[in-house]
């Protein structure tokens, strides 16, 4: 869980922009039932931008390939994505799911959506506020397909492609698919 905020939780697994979303409702008052809204992103570009900060300077830690980082932020971004339908299937409020991607590509759309679902009034101010905002903090969408050589595709589809397909993300390898049957 990212951001707690009265009657709203944002939602979403590491470098899946919930914190960019968390700063789109700072400032408005959230109405309403109690609410989750789910940030998800495409596990393999939250897998390159999460495995770009560990690299960094100054982290002191031993950085494995991305490959071997990619398989293993497939297992925990299938867990998370699971873990918080579940907890929004037996949670007695209102559920919704943003994609990362739409937010980028269709910005004002899906702010409008955001903000009507938490209940603010959608004004031509808040939502050019908010777009900008958004757009400030937008970051690369399909930047695995130019970091993810065929050995990281393998290993990260083998382990998340069936969710991948499941959510209607660029098609897997295949190696992820016979999970899910």
């Amino acid at each position: 869980m990212i951001g707690t905020r009265p009657q709203c939780f944002i939602a979403g697994c590491p470098e899946s922009g919930a914190t960019w979303v968390q700063g789109l409702l700072d400032g408005h008052a959230v109405t309403g039932r109690p609410k989750i809204v789910h940030v998800i992103r495409d596990g393999r570009d939250a897998a390159v931008s999460s495995w770009e900060k560990l690299r960094r300077p100054g982290t002191g830690k031993r950085v494995p390939t991305l490959a071997e980082y990619a398989e293993t932020f497939a297992g925990r971004w299938i867990d998370f994505i699971e873990q918080v339908r579940w907890s929004a299937a037996t949670f007695d409020g209102e559920y919704l799911e943003l994609r990362y991607e739409e937010l980028c590509r269709d910005t004002a759309n899906e702010v409008t959506r955001l903000l009507e679902f938490a209940g603010i009034a959608v004004t031509p101010g808040i939502l050019r506020s908010c777009v900008e905002h958004a757009r400030l903090h937008a970051s690369t969408v399909g930047d695995w397909r130019y970091r993810f050589d065929d050995e990281t595709a393998f290993r990260f589809d083998a382990v998340a492609g069936y969710l991948l397909a499941e959510l209607g993300y660029f098609e897997p390898t295949g190696a992820g698919l016979s999970r899910a049957a």
